[in-house]
């Protein structure tokens, strides 16, 4: 199976230990499930991982976007 996440999605995935956190963390163990992403939707993430709300939250979990973008 192929899936490609929305944007705000993986943010939230990234951010916050919710909904989407687990089912990444699910789809990240299985060996039939292949991820997806693009140029076009990395940029997005990369553009709102420096908003101002996005980069408080990743002050308060110790992590900076360009840490967060390394891991992907």
């Amino acid at each position: 199976m192929r899936i490609v996440f929305d944007t705000n999605v993986v943010l939230s995935a990234l951010l916050w230990h919710g909904t989407p956190y687990q089912l990444l963390a699910a789809i990240r163990s299985r060996s039939d499930v292949q991820l997806y992403s693009s140029t076009a939707l990395l940029e997005e993430l990369a553009d709102v991982l420096t908003r101002p709300a996005a980069a408080e939250r990743l002050a308060l979990i110790g992590r900076t976007a360009r840490e967060v973008l390394a891991d992907y």
